[in-house]
């Protein structure tokens, strides 16, 4: 299967404006009860005290469209660079799907044991979330090594900048360093430890070839469906570039302070890759180093303004903004983070899973709208607008109307529907309306009235129309059924009524009626949708063991106590992801029969969300449980990153593990064939989004899902709302609330959970000027109040003292590794496996 590229729309120059959309203005909100240091973020560097002995702890690096992983060897470091739009298609060898393919790596050997644990004075490694950096430093009897590395922004280029000063008596005055780029190992494992892979090796090599312009090494790749250039330049190089072989190039340099520069375009963003990469290395030279630098560091300044957590855990908040780093630095190009390992792979095109899944991708997404991160969802939401075609062709394969699209579970970014006929995924309607509802959320949360017309609307409007017309009529019962399947789990055709069908058309058809009432359009769509609402099929409910009554998975074929494993995923998402309930809901049948779920188990799954569900129904306790059971089951990396499964094949990720490659002829141990996922750092950080801020009700709450262990800690944050209104609030060490904070983006009505008793008095002031706002109590103890565009409010109890100042919250560089149970962030001194 080839991937139809052309049909996509024609992108031109995308290397300049992959991140035109991703500029932060920086936020500072006088209504805030607090204020946060700008140094806040160093507490959170991730700290290696030891030399990293497996790729797969290295540090993740990223600009958003430009990235991949650093650690180091013994005489120096290797990065493996990954780039956002490197999709290519698998041959029928190796399973026919897509797959996003590494670009090169990068290997700098300083000529002697800088990082050999035999050798070491002292060693430091250190990531700084803070300013998108990651330095080494190190001293042996031979040398004093200093590195530190860094992608720019709005332009893909990768700095690496080195000092290593030799010890004169041992080694003389200098040292030959050697830079090689090299293009090898691009076979795709894809299943690899079922075997599941060509054994011939030489398919999916490419059409590599290793060229030299004047002092830049480059690799231009022309194989396998892409065309791309990899240039390097050694800034202080003493001796010109050679070719080693077709794959490889490498430079000498006997200067002991050197810079070096990367640079990937592919065809995507200019037909002419090679010399458009040398092009960017020469702006980079003129800008000058200091001033990307300088460039890079005002973006991450006013990046990190824009939300803020305090958390009652410091190592849940590192986790937090750990994967808030992530999103940055893999999601600002043309396609969203690949969901199996993003930017950060360090095994070249080694996955477990490659064609992108939706449940798992959109995972990625979840969240990043209540941290104020809309700009990084538009890679999701571009990329699915633009397979609109796809889905509309599939719609009218499976006997829909011509205005229906129909998304299928894996796909190719591209927009073919490569599984649209797997027995276990054909008849899963749902990943067009777990899009539409991401498309909603970006307006909820932005009010950019544009977006909700020209693109989330028509597909939220299409995504609704194949549902209209799949939807059966029961004469008897009066009410609409359908025939479907529940994600992966069903091993026949269809099953009647699922849970997973009835929260997403609920959702779908309610956000769709909305949209259409603001824009003032499809008066008949919107009578359709609401007789639909009215009479769409009831949820039934089932006894689950001794945990209670749950929601039914389905109304025929789960109809005992089989409750699969993707049953168990849908069972809560009536209140998360589909926002159907929430807090006011938890004493009905629906929201006991949630919590009833929630309280079934107690681990965490790296594809439920079940931590979510926990939030969202107020469960402060058994969401913290899950969060931290969570970490100690997924957190396999050093440095925060997680894995992606849980379960089969969790051995994959056991040192000792040893697998059958090649039919007996040898055996192989995992290590080589680690990797990391996306979706449960999303789950845990979306988490902890909502333990702080919900607006799922049609009204904001503060601090709604706090664990009673965090009621003696200060806690904070600035986070967006729905309605487009960004809150900061804090709570005090005897868990009172002392202010909240509000800015109105776009002059909506404010709805507000009055987070004190009803018998205290509250104000309503304007932020700068103190004037009093009128305001009213509506049923349930809802703060009302109508607010202007850009305008700030403060929210207090009249009782309770106002603080004089304004907490500050600051921080210095943390010094040393943390700890989780079995589980740690950074790397000790002495030798010490990460992955057991």
């Amino acid at each position: 299967m080839k991937i139809k590229l052309l049909l996509f729309l024609v992108v031109t120059a995308l290397s300049l404006k992959a991140q035109d959309n991703t500029m932060y203005k920086y936020l500072n909100l006088a209504s805030s009860p607090f204020t946060v240091d700008n140094n806040y973020l160093s507490k959170h560097d991730i700290v290696y005290l030891s030399p990293t002995q497996l790729e797969a702890e290295g540090f993740p690096m990223g600009n958003g469209n430009m990235g991949g992983m650093i650690w180091n060897n013994d005489n120096g470091i290797e990065l493996q660079i990954n780039k956002n739009d490197l999709w290519t298609s698998l041959s029928a060898d190796e399973g026919g799907t897509s797959i996003l393919k590494h670009a090169a790596r990068l290997k700098i050997d300083f000529g002697t044991p800088v990082f050999s644990w035999i050798h070491l004075n002292n060693f430091e490694g250190r990531l700084s979330l803070k300013n998108g950096e990651a330095t080494y430093k190190a001293s042996t009897a031979y040398t004093k090594t200093n590195i530190k590395t860094w992608l720019a922004r709005g332009k893909n280029v990768w700095v690496v900048e080195c000092e290593n000063i030799p010890n004169a008596s041992v080694l003389g005055e200098s040292l030959m360093a050697t830079i090689s780029l090299e293009r090898l190992g691009s076979r795709a494992f894809s299943g690899w430890y079922g075997g599941g892979f060509p054994k011939n090796t030489a398919v999916g090599i490419g059409k590599t070839q290793s060229l030299l312009n004047g002092r830049d090494m480059v690799i231009e790749e022309k194989g396998e469906g892409l065309h791309f250039a990899v240039v390097c330049r050694v800034i202080k190089g003493s001796n010109l570039p050679t070719l080693v072989n077709s794959h490889r190039t490498e430079q000498k340099t006997s200067h002991n302070k050197f810079t070096v520069l990367i640079s990937v375009v592919s065809d995507r963003e200019n037909n002419q890759p090679v010399a458009a990469a040398q092009q960017l290395l020469d702006e980079a030279e003129k800008t000058g180093i200091r001033q990307l630098n300088e460039e890079k560091n005002d973006w991450y300044k006013n990046f990190w303004s824009n939300s803020f957590v305090k958390l009652g855990n410091d190592y849940l908040e590192n986790i937090y903004y750990l994967r808030r780093y992530l999103m940055a630095a893999g999601s600002q190009g043309e396609f969203p983070v690949a969901f199996n390992g993003g930017l950060w792979r360090w095994n070249r095109d080694v996955m477990n899973w490659v064609t992108p899944h939706h449940w798992n991708t959109q995972q990625q997404y979840w969240g990043l709208a209540a941290q104020n991160d809309c700009q990084l969802m538009l890679p999701y939401l571009n990329t699915y607008f633009k397979m609109i075609p796809y889905g509309e062709a599939l719609a009218k394969e499976r006997k829909a109307p011509n205005d229906a699209l129909l998304i299928t579970e894996a796909h190719c970014f591209s927009g073919e529907q490569v599984y649209k006929d797997r027995s276990d995924m054909k008849n899963n309607f749902t990943p067009a309306a777990q899009i539409s509802a991401l498309f909603w959320d970006y307006y909820a949360f932005t009010g950019d009235q544009t977006f909700l017309k020209n693109k989330a609307y028509p597909f939220m409007k299409k995504s609704a129309n194949f549902y209209l017309d799949k939807l059966q009529w029961d004469a008897d019962k009066k009410e609409y059924f359908l025939l479907s399947s529940l994600y992966e789990s069903a091993d026949i055709d269809h099953a009647k009524n699922t849970i997973s069908d009835r929260n997403c058309i609920e959702q779908l058809f309610k956000n769709c009626i909305k949209s259409a009432s603001l824009l003032h359009v499809d008066k008949e769509k919107i009578a359709k949708w609401k007789h639909v609402l009215a009479h769409l099929w009831k949820r039934s409910f089932q006894q689950l063991e001794s945990s209670g009554e749950v929601i039914s998975p389905a109304e025929e074929y789960y109809t005992t106590t089989r409750y699969s494993s993707w049953a168990w995923a849908s069972g809560g998402s009536i209140a998360f992801p589909s926002n159907l309930i929430g807090i006011d809901d938890k004493d009905s049948q629906l929201g006991k029969a949630v919590i009833n779920l929630v309280k079934y188990r107690k681990e965490a799954n790296a594809h439920y969300p079940v931590p979510e569900v926990a939030a969202r129904m107020g469960l402060g306790n058994e969401t913290l449980e899950y969060l931290i059971n969570g970490v100690k089951i997924h957190q396999m990396y050093p440095q925060g990153l997680m894995h992606n499964v849980t379960g089969y094949p969790d051995n994959i990720y056991n040192l000792n593990s040893i697998h059958d490659l090649l039919d007996g002829r040898y055996t192989i141990r995992s290590q080589a064939f680690f990797q990391c996922g996306m979706e449960p750092i999303s789950n845990y950080g979306t988490t902890m989004n909502e333990m702080m801020l919900q607006s799922n009700e049609d009204k904001i709450r503060v601090f709604p899902a706090i664990p009673s262990a965090w009621d003696t800690t200060k806690i904070a944050f600035t986070l967006l709302a729905r309605g487009a209104f960004v809150v900061s609030s804090e709570r005090d060490n005897q868990a009172q609330v002392v202010q909240i904070g509000i800015k109105s983006l776009k002059g909506n009505h404010c709805r507000i959970q009055n987070p004190w008793s009803d018998s205290e008095k509250i104000t309503v002031l304007q932020a700068g000027n103190g004037k009093s706002i009128k305001f009213k109590i509506d049923p349930g103890n809802v703060i009302s109040f109508t607010t202007q565009p850009d305008v700030e409010y403060m929210i207090r109890s009249v009782v309770r003292k106002t603080p004089t100042s304004k907490t500050v919250y600051s921080g210095m560089p943390n010094p040393t590794v943390k700890h989780l149970g079995n589980r740690i962030l950074g790397k000790l001194s002495g030798l010490n496996d990460a992955i057991k």
